[in-house]
């Protein structure tokens, strides 16, 4: 009986000890929102004026449309690291509905390239998706999902690229 005892009484000395800490405030541990985070993205590509004339690019009013918003918002990310998400909000409606716009288009390029279709919904999936969740992500997150419609945007044009000089197989 005594060792049972003194098992249970070692337990109730344990589960109290241990129950009986206060929560220290870490003063090394750092706030999300007092972090400095840097501006490092991906530089968007700009399909040049003579390859847009000389592949009739140039009268595809929705990729122009949406080639404008996107250096715009290219040059509007360091704003939106000084500021909050508002400051781009504009920025992320216009690219949303330019984006909406391209997967209504008739262009024959766009109609006949499934690449380039694929392409196109991914980079709308990406600018709904960080339209609409910007407002909750931390300047962190922000800038990565940023960052990310700068690179299936890249992607795009080099699928455009590669369709319009004929380097993809059929």
């Amino acid at each position: 009986m005594r060792a049972f005892l003194d098992k249970k009484f070692l337990l109730i000395i344990i589960l109290i000890t241990s129950c009986d800490q206060t929560a220290e405030i870490n003063s090394n541990l750092e706030d999300d929102t007092e972090k400095i985070v840097e501006a490092i993205f991906e530089v968007p590509l700009k399909l040049d004026d003579k390859f847009k004339q000389e592949n009739n690019l140039d009268n595809w009013s929705e990729f122009n449309r949406l080639e404008y918003n996107i250096l715009v918002l290219a040059n509007s990310i360091s704003g939106y690291l000084d500021n909050d998400f508002n400051y781009l909000s504009e920025t992320l409606n216009s690219l949303a509905n330019n984006s909406d716009d391209i997967l209504g288009s008739e262009f024959q390029l766009y109609q006949d390239r499934l690449e380039i279709k694929g392409r196109m919904k991914l980079l709308n999936i990406q600018i709904q998706k960080t339209k609409l969740n910007i407002k909750d992500w931390n300047k962190q997150k922000g800038l990565e999902e940023l960052n990310k419609i700068l690179i299936f945007f890249n992607y795009t044009v080099q699928t455009i690229k590669s369709v319009s000089n004929n380097n993809l197989i059929d």
